[in-house]
C-alpha cells in the first residue's frame, strides 16, 4: 500500500509540475481520440472538454473522432486504419466490441504507438486486449451499484418488479451494466424484464411507454444508459406523479438533469466523463516524456440525485459534468 501511494504521489507531482509550468516538455506530441459515439450524443462533450483541457495545459496537439452514427463500430474501425497510417504519437480508444478492435490495436502496439482505453474496455481487460490501460467506470460493479441505490429505500420484505433498458444491446458497455443491474436485483429477490430500446430516446420513450402500458405491476424502470430520461416523459404521459415509479439510470444529459429536478428521476449515475477525457493525455504525455508505464482508472460512481443536482447542472453546462 506504502509502495502504491508513493507512485501515486510521484505521479501526482509530475503532473502537477507539468500543469504548471515546472515540468518542460520536450516535444510536441499529437494524440488522437477514437470513440463510437455518434456527433449528436451530448455525453461526449464533457469528454473532449476533459481532453481538450490537458491538451492545452500540456502544449500537444489532440483531436476526437466521432462516427457520424452512433455506435457505427464500423466506421470506428476505419477511423482506427486511417489514424494508424497517418502514426500518432498516441491513440485513445474505445473498445466497444470484444473482438472487432483487437487486431487493429495490437497492430498499433506493434508500430510503437501506446494506446489508451478510455470509457469502455474489453470484458477480459488487459488479458482480451493489447491495450495499455483502461481509464473509466467498472461498468458491472456500476449497475449493480445504480440498482442498489435505487432501491435502497424499498419496504423490507417487499418485492418489486422492474423493467431494465438496454439501449445498445449487444455493445460491452450495455450488457456489463445489464448484468451488473440484473445481479443485483436477482440477488434481491426482485424481479425484472429486459428491455431493448435503442439510444434513439423517443424510440426508447415509445417502447419504455408500451411496456408500463401492458404491466401495470412495474415499479421502477432502470437504463442502462440516459433512456431513463425517456422513462420519465413515458411516465408524464401515462399519468403518474414524480416519485411514483422508481427511475434511474447513467449520465448527465441536459434531459437527464431536467428531470431529476422535475422529481420523476430519482438518480442517475455520473461516470465522470471529464477524467475519461482528461486522464489519458495526461497518461500519453508522461509515457511518451518519461517513460511510465500506463496504469487503471476507475473513474467512479458519483449519484446524482435531488440533494446536488443544481451544483451538477451548473457544472454540467460548463461541460465539466
Amino acid at each position: 500500500m506504502r509502495k502504491k501511494l508513493a507512485l501515486l504521489g510521484l505521479v501526482g507531482i509530475l503532473v502537477l509540475g507539468i500543469m504548471f509550468g515546472g515540468v518542460a516538455l520536450a516535444a510536441e506530441y499529437q494524440f488522437t481520440f477514437l470513440t463510437h459515439a455518434g456527433e449528436e450524443n451530448s455525453f461526449w462533450a464533457a469528454v473532449y472538454r476533459g481532453a481538450q483541457d490537458a491538451a492545452d495545459q500540456l502544449g500537444v496537439d489532440f483531436v476526437m473522432i466521432r462516427v457520424k452514427e452512433e455506435g457505427d463500430l464500423a466506421a470506428q474501425l476505419t477511423n482506427f486504419k486511417t489514424t494508424l497510417a497517418q502514426k500518432p504519437d498516441g491513440i485513445i480508444t474505445t473498445i466497444p466490441d470484444p473482438v472487432m478492435f483487437d487486431e487493429v490495436i495490437q497492430e498499433a502496439i506493434d508500430m510503437g504507438i501506446p494506446v489508451i482505453c478510455s470509457n469502455t474496455d474489453d470484458p477480459e481487460g488487459a488479458e482480451g486486449n493489447a491495450r495499455l490501460s483502461y481509464i473509466g467506470q467498472d461498468l458491472e460493479q456500476a449497475g449493480y451499484f445504480l440498482a442498489k441505490e435505487l432501491t435502497k429505500d424499498v419496504p423490507e420484505g417487499e418485492k418489486y418488479h422492474f423493467v431494465v433498458s438496454v439501449g445498445g444491446p449487444g455493445l460491452v458497455w450495455a450488457e456489463q451494466r445489464a448484468k451488473g443491474i440484473t445481479t443485483y436485483l436477482e440477488e434481491a429477490g426482485h424481479t425484472y424484464e429486459r428491455l431493448d430500446t435503442t439510444m434513439k430516446m423517443d424510440v426508447a420513450q415509445s417502447r419504455i411507454q408500451a411496456y408500463l402500458q401492458s404491466h401495470p405491476e412495474t415499479k421502477g424502470v432502470i437504463t442502462v444508459e440516459y433512456n431513463h430520461a425517456s422513462a420519465a416523459k413515458a411516465a408524464k404521459n401515462l399519468g403518474y406523479e414524480p416519485g411514483e415509479l422508481l427511475i434511474g439510470g447513467f449520465d448527465l444529459i441536459p434531459e437527464v438533469l431536467a428531470e431529476i429536478k422535475s422529481g420523476y428521476i430519482n438518480l442517475t449515475i455520473d461516470q465522470q466523463p471529464y477524467l475519461q477525457g482528461y486522464l489519458p493525455v495526461i497518461q500519453l504525455c508522461l509515457m511518451k516524456e518519461y517513460a511510465l508505464s500506463a496504469w487503471d482508472v476507475n473513474t467512479g460512481n458519483a449519484v446524482v440525485d435531488a440533494s446536488n443536482v443544481d451544483r451538477v447542472l451548473e457544472l454540467s453546462q460548463k461541460r465539466v459534468r
